[in-house]
């Protein structure tokens, strides 16, 4: 076996390994043996039959498949061990060269070492967190929301269509045969073009517009066209809200009108203090980021950026683009897309190497109480109940990533604790 090594950073090693013969060789009568035990020979037990006689019966490309396998699996046990090297996860394997059996088999592994980080300082870095008060403005926006929540509709006949009606709409292009295509719709929240032909109509009224369709438009066939249409608008509907009374506050368990604005007052103030401390812990994070040395295995980077991209892949098709089309709407080119992508993840795997390392080192445990509340908070970031959240992540297998986002939280808390913090207003929109 002939080994080149090459040291592409402090923590990820490139080993290129040409097998021998007998390593190749090896590997195929490995291979053999199991395709033995998978088939049945005339006149041989499963798993007996000589390896002549089972080329008769097995696929040729399972057994070069398998063969393969077997032999970079121990090349590479070998590999690592002439190079002494004490890898920190599985290596990324490419087979550059195979023959099959009568050839030779050439592979390249990127080999990972253990991370090495040595970290800034932990306490007194300088952060601003936004001061966090709560208006009667924004009280009564939050009442008016749940007002909304609990509309009802009522059908308007004695007026023409304004802001926040409720509308069915027929539209029928011009030169099209049929009786045009029906949409549901707010008025107000369509496109420029309709809200405006749509305002002031009264029921069963017909107007003729040019209509400049939206890129992303439901009918694919109409999307970013300039069409001369027919507006017809079939029915009309107005939201009716809830008077503001005890009783309809106590649909909220909550006792009386001023319980629920004091609900209502303290979940925005929660809301904001969420904000306040993210904002606070990503400072913190940065500033680690920016004052530590962390020296992270390709592998591991390259693992986290693939995932993007085939998450960035799906999303594209599930929208009906490209990734280039996606690339072009950021004004960038699907080279520098990439390699946002690609600093992004590495950001990402630093900064959990980060985290777990001074949760090493400051001896930190997570226990049930920590995972729990990361499930609660899932539970009201999605809308369920905390049970449904826990089945789903249980499900899922996430629970690595439940307890990581539980020994995120504990590090940065410890961290904002020890920073040195000044209060300022918040941005004003």
């Amino acid at each position: 076996m002939n080994i080149e090594r090459e040291d592409l950073n402090p923590c990820t090693v490139l080993l290129k390994v040409k097998c021998a013969p007998e390593q190749v060789a090896a590997g195929f009568a490995t291979a053999y043996k199991k395709a033995a035990k998978r088939i049945k020979v005339p006149g041989f037990r499963p798993g007996t039959a000589p390896a002549h006689l089972v080329r008769q019966y097995v696929d040729p490309d399972w057994v070069k498949e398998v063969a393969a396998e077997e032999i970079v699996k121990a090349a590479y046990t070998d590999a690592v061990k002439d190079q002494n090297l004490q890898p920190h996860a599985a290596p990324r394997i490419e087979i550059t060269k195979y023959e099959g059996e009568e050839g030779e088999l050439e592979f390249s592994a990127k080999v990972p070492l253990p991370p090495q980080i040595e970290l800034g300082p932990l306490e007194g870095i300088e952060v601003t967190r936004f001061k966090v008060d709560v208006s009667d403005e924004e009280v009564e926006h939050g009442i008016q929301e749940l007002r909304e929540g609990k509309a009802t509709r009522k059908t308007v006949e004695s007026r023409g269509a304004q802001e926040g009606d409720f509308a069915v709409v027929n539209i029928k292009v011009d030169g099209d045969e049929g009786e045009g295509r029906n949409f549901m719709t707010v008025v107000g929240q369509t496109f420029p073009q309709l809200d405006q032909t749509l305002t002031g109509m009264d029921l069963d009224a017909i107007k003729h517009a040019d209509l400049q369709f939206p890129d992303n438009f439901q009918e694919a066939d109409w999307a970013g066209k300039l069409l001369s249409c027919q507006v017809r608008l079939r029915s009309l509907s107005a939201p009716v809200l809830p008077e503001l009374t005890d009783e309809f506050a106590q649909q909220f368990n909550t006792e009386s009108l001023e319980d629920l604005r004091e609900r209502v007052r303290e979940g925005i103030r929660d809301a904001k203090e969420r904000h306040a401390d993210s904002y606070v812990h990503e400072q913190i994070l940065a500033a680690l980021l920016q004052s530590s040395t962390i020296h992270a295995p390709d592998p591991m980077i390259e693992g986290v950026f693939e995932a993007r991209m085939r998450d960035l892949a799906k999303a594209a098709a599930d929208a009906g683009v490209t990734i280039a089309e996606v690339a072009k709407q950021s004004n960038m080119t699907e080279e520098e897309l990439a390699q946002r992508i690609m600093e992004d993840a590495t950001a990402e795997v630093h900064r959990a190497l980060i985290l777990t390392e001074i949760f090493g080192k400051l001896e930190m445990k997570i226990d049930k109480a920590d995972l729990m509340e990361q499930v609660r908070d899932i539970a009201r970031h999605e809308g369920i109940a905390p049970e449904q959240a826990w089945a789903a992540i249980r499900g899922a297998g996430r629970t690595d990533e439940l307890h990581f986002r539980a020994l995120r939280k504990k590090v940065l808390e410890h961290l904002a604790e020890k920073a040195k913090v000044k209060i300022v207003d918040p941005p004003t929109e």
